[in-house]
């Protein structure tokens, strides 16, 4: 009994950085146990209660400064006098740039500035998600690009498609789609390992309940849902301007409604991975940790970090491997093999406790509280 109380301090100490918990919040109305898929769904609105609390009490100004400066690229960039009263279809390139007129010439240069400022933004608030954020963006204009392929040939498409006239064009969805898919796959893969390295325990019901504590079955399918909201909007906004006209306002109304909400969705995408794995966190594929390790030559070596006793400071042997596992000399006499927390020694067998004694004052810690904090959970 005494064992399981130190265990569930444990996990409360390591969420003290929270204000709340996703196992702490519960659904008022839940889908009843006979509706399809009922324990998924209420899963995935569980976890979308719990962002949205979260959100709220953690968004700072420049996080919502940087949504209102997206959404004001986008409307600046969509709505335009222009493209109401049809353009012309004779004009092109840089002249047809040249043949726009002034106040609308500003607008295109404000919705440029905007965007520049919103990637700024998301690159300065996002650290851990820079890279993955510009790389959306470009994702998100490459929809938009293939769009334009779509409909060159066909400017009612999807009606009336030739598969001869879509080659282009799905090239390109192909190609979104490949990089957008591993960008879910890296933050999953991420967060597996980071529920590995840092709530390691030798039992399997509290790694369990951690992992159920960092699922991303909701930020997955708000992924999901921008990725479609994304292809619409950008199906939506070449069919207005390919088929020119007051008569289909429609169109452009719909590339708004989808669009809109893109913008802060995109946000939250890029926020919660990163609240979730901290300031300090890589997100890479295994695949692409593994190759990185390889051409380090460090598959094997322990990675430099310094580890000290939470109480005492006094320095300590626990490590944390290059590939992100903590380890610590084997505490058999005679025997130095470095063992992960938590296994046996692959030498004398002997077992490595996950909670490891400090020689200086004697203070009987987790393997994880000497090593420097992260802002993660």
């Amino acid at each position: 009994m005494g064992e399981e109380g130190d265990d569930t301090v444990g996990v409360v100490l390591a969420h003290k950085d929270l204000p709340f918990r996703m196992g702490d919040i519960e659904l008022q109305k839940p889908f009843p146990p006979s509706t399809p898929f009922a324990e998924s769904l209420n899963t995935v609105r569980k976890e979308w209660v719990f962002h949205y609390k979260l959100l709220r009490f953690e968004w700072t100004r420049d996080h919502y400064i940087a949504t209102l400066f997206g959404i004001a690229a986008f409307c600046l960039g969509s709505i335009s006098t222009e493209l109401w009263s049809g353009g012309d279809a004779k004009v092109s390139g840089l002249d047809g740039v040249m043949a726009i007129n002034g106040f609308q010439f500003f607008q295109v240069l404000l919705s440029v500035l905007c965007w520049a400022w919103f990637a700024y933004q998301a690159w300065v608030l996002f650290p851990v998600m820079r890279v993955h954020a510009i790389s959306l963006l470009f994702m998100w204009n490459g929809l938009i690009g293939a769009q334009i392929f779509f409909h060159r040939s066909n400017p009612s498409f999807p009606m009336g498609f030739q598969l001869a006239d879509m080659m282009e064009g799905t090239l390109f969805v192909l190609i979104v789609f490949f990089f957008l898919f591993f960008f879910w796959k890296a933050v999953v893969e991420t967060r597996d390992l980071h529920v590995e390295v840092n709530h390691l325990h030798e039992d399997v019901r509290v790694m369990e309940a951690e992992l159920a504590e960092h699922s991303l079955k909701g930020w997955s399918s708000m992924f999901g849902i921008w990725v479609l909201m994304v292809l619409i909007s950008s199906w939506a906004g070449i069919h207005h301007v390919a088929t020119y006209g007051e008569s289909n306002i429609g169109f452009l109304v719909v590339h708004l409604m989808t669009g809109l909400p893109a913008i802060p969705l995109l946000m939250f995408i890029l926020w919660y991975p990163q609240r979730m794995l901290g300031s300090q966190a890589q997100v890479r594929t295994r695949a692409a940790v593994a190759a990185s390790m390889e051409m380090e030559g460090a598959s094997d070596g322990p990675a430099s970090q310094v580890a000290a006793c939470p109480e005492c400071k006094a320095p300590s042997k626990v490590q944390r491997s290059a590939k992100g596992e903590l380890v610590h000399p084997c505490l058999s006499p005679g025997c130095s093999t470095l063992v992960t927390v938590g296994t046996k020694c692959a030498t004398c067998k002997q077992d490595m406790p996950s909670r490891i004694e400090c020689p200086a004052c004697g203070v009987n810690a987790p393997a994880l509280d000497y090593l420097p904090d992260q802002e993660a959970w």
